[in-house]
């Protein structure tokens, strides 16, 4: 279950992240290569139980017709027609089967799932279209430095909004049960859970941080390998990162 989820979260995030990307300047090589892996990504999703049966196929087959667009139809065509693929998915990420924590140390609020699997998405598929986008400078020289440089900033926001809304959920949290000394989510979190948790912090959201902020200055000097080498390391962080997020809340329920 852990491994299909991830895959449809990164699914997710990649769709979204497309949207980003102009296909004035990037044509179609990069959406139909991009849209193929999330069609694989959605497809192991689907096969682990992380997407809903009908709704995973619905999202599975809009990314199919989607694909089909952007190989032969017009390429005005290929943003907006993104919306219906990434609708689809969102929806049925959101509306997969319920794995309830095996034993959890506290009570969520009803929104608290669902907000931590859209932004553990977003900064999935931002750093996975950065590091994808960063190699696409090697298949066509000439693009501006501005595509790269506003990858990374989304890539920035991306974690900035995990971040935020990771402690947002924290704070609304209450204790599920009687621990010595500990009367706060916080204190089971950084207490109880405080061995994983803080790997999760310092893998998945300080370290990509600091590398996101020296991809930027590459980007800003022209270096755009040595910024897409660092995208492979802030990458591995990532998923390091979110894998360990996962595992804390399928056990603990404690969110990422």
């Amino acid at each position: 279950m852990l491994f299909s989820w991830l895959a449809a979260a990164l699914a997710v995030g990649g769709l979204a992240s497309l949207l980003i990307v102009e296909p004035a300047d990037f044509g179609r090589a990069f959406h139909r290569f991009t849209g193929f892996l999330a069609l694989l990504l959605l497809a192991a999703g689907l096969a682990g139980g992380a997407l809903g049966g009908t709704l995973g196929w619905l999202a599975l087959a809009t990314c199919l017709v989607w694909l089909c667009m952007v190989q032969w139809g017009p390429l005005r065509w290929v943003r907006p027609g993104l919306w219906l693929p990434l609708a689809a998915a969102v929806t049925a990420l959101l509306n997969g089967p319920e794995f309830p924590p095996q034993r959890p140390l506290l009570d969520l609020t009803d929104w608290a799932p669902a907000a931590n699997s859209l932004a553990a998405a977003l900064l999935l598929g931002a750093v996975s279209v950065a590091l994808l986008l960063g190699h696409w400078y090697l298949v066509l020289p000439g693009l501006a430095l501005r595509h790269l440089r506003r990858m990374t900033l989304c890539l920035a926001l991306a974690l900035g909004l995990r971040l935020l809304l990771g402690a947002l959920v924290l704070s609304s949290a209450e204790p599920a049960g009687k621990l010595s000394g500990v009367t706060t989510a916080w204190g089971v979190a950084a207490g109880a859970a405080g061995f994983f948790f803080w790997q999760r912090v310092g893998i998945g959201l300080l370290a990509p941080g600091i590398l996101t902020a020296l991809v930027d200055r590459t980007v800003r000097i022209g270096s755009t390998q040595s910024a897409t080498g660092l995208l492979y390391v802030t990458s591995i962080f990532v998923l390091m990162g979110e894998m360990i997020a996962r595992y804390l809340f399928l056990t603990l329920g404690i969110p990422g």
